[in-house]
């Protein structure tokens, strides 16, 4: 081979390795080069062919917005442009799905966690982006028609969802979720907070339901027995005597807030007694409150001592305490009139108190005992002039007067 045939060679061979080169560059991975022109690769467009962008080899001329592309060109957008033809401003090229676009923020339309997992056209039938009803009863009529519990057609509850139902609940069900406070309207306690929708609520009304207890349990009120609410004339108002936040209505004062002490206090023997002892004939208005008023009769009747003609006191608990176990053991305290020691303390009451007499009875000793001072003859008396203040030689604790308490 001559030396220019070799020469000529060297340069194809030159030639061809630097077209070589040049191409390998378009093939690398790294696609930087293109950040430098009038559309940057960012996320997706990254890894798609040249070929997808640039058609049939044409680089010049390219279209660089999302809509050009991806709608002039492709095709590919399933709403056809009802939303706009700005697609930078809800997607962005990391990844289509990857939205930015606030419904809240942009429609006035907050979408609570429910609603966000629904697709678009569960709310935007037939692809109307433009005039979507915001109304819960627009999307949710036959949700309203099909509840049975409670029936929300029955009951004439309104379809203004929302007034029970919040958009930010988990769940549109009555499991505690719902926006609807029935104490806003009657509070739940107690027996009321175990009961059915139904057991209030008959066949479904609930408009104009009764809120005061009379309205629900005159039935019960007119059956009460023990005590007999209608004829002891009780009032219709069932929490001046029940609490609702009792477990029961029925029982015996645990049930009732009824305090019988704040009018009667129910102490000694009356905390022993029924109803019917003190309210005969179950009438409990007027009902005295006075001992005498009760007692009159036993207060007539009593001969040990004789309480009528003694003079004794109407007012039984100037003696008789409530709080004692018996009336017979009366509270009366003899010592704070006169203290029964000694021979005193043996006596019967009639010795001292002649004919049932207690009135007047006389405190010092020679008022009792004028007859002994003036029959003593060992000394006499009388004679000697001894003092009639009997105590200053006798003393009451004596066992008896003849052991004379004077130390000569």
């Amino acid at each position: 081979m001559t030396r220019s045939l070799r020469l000529v060679l060297a340069a194809l061979l030159l030639v061809v390795g630097a077209a070589a080169r040049a191409d390998a560059q378009f093939e690398t991975p790294n696609r930087s080069f293109h950040n430098a022109l009038t559309f940057r690769l960012d996320g997706k467009h990254q890894a798609v062919a040249c070929e997808s962008c640039h058609l049939s080899g044409q680089y010049r001329g390219t279209p660089n917005t999302c809509f050009d592309c991806h709608w002039v060109r492709r095709k590919d957008d399933r709403f056809q442009t009802r939303l706009g033809n700005q697609c930078e401003t809800c997607h962005r090229p990391t990844s289509w799905t990857d939205v930015r676009w606030n419904h809240a923020a942009q429609s006035g339309v907050a979408l609570n966690a429910d609603h966000r997992q629904v697709t678009c056209e569960s709310c935007h039938t037939g692809g109307n982006f433009r005039s979507a009803s915001v109304t819960c009863t627009t999307c949710h009529q036959k949700d309203f028609a099909a509840t049975r519990s409670p029936n929300h057609a029955a009951a004439g509850f309104p379809m203004a969802c929302e007034s029970c139902h919040r958009p930010s609940d988990s769940t549109w069900r009555n499991t505690g979720g719902a926006g609807f406070n029935h104490n806003s309207l009657f509070p739940l306690v107690g027996t009321h907070a175990t009961q059915t929708c139904e057991t209030c609520h008959k066949n479904n009304v609930y408009k104009g339901t009764p809120r005061e207890c009379v309205g629900c349990h005159q039935a019960a009120y007119t059956a009460a027995q023990n005590p007999n609410h209608a004829a002891a004339g009780f009032p219709l108002a069932c929490d001046a005597c029940h609490r609702a936040t009792d477990p029961s209505f029925r029982g015996s004062g645990a049930a009732t807030s009824f305090n019988h002490n704040s009018i009667f206090p129910l102490v000694g023997q009356h905390g022993a007694v029924t109803c019917v002892n003190c309210h005969k004939n179950n009438v409990f208005s007027g009902t005295p409150r006075e001992c005498v008023g009760c007692h009159q009769d036993r207060y007539n009747r009593t001969q040990s001592p004789n309480h009528i003609s003694a003079g004794f006191s109407t007012t039984c608990e100037t003696c008789h305490r409530p709080s004692d176990t018996s009336w017979n053991n009366g509270g009366f305290n003899h010592s704070s009139v006169f203290a029964l020691v000694g021979n005193h303390a043996t006596q019967s009451c009639a010795t001292c108190h002649k004919g049932g007499v207690y009135k007047g009875t006389p405190r010092d000793c020679i008022g009792c005992h004028q007859p002994q001072y003036n029959a003593t003859r060992s000394p006499n008396h009388a004679a000697a002039g001894f003092s009639t203040a009997c105590d200053s030689c006798h003393r009451p604790t004596d066992a008896q007067w003849a052991g004379a308490s004077f130390n000569h």
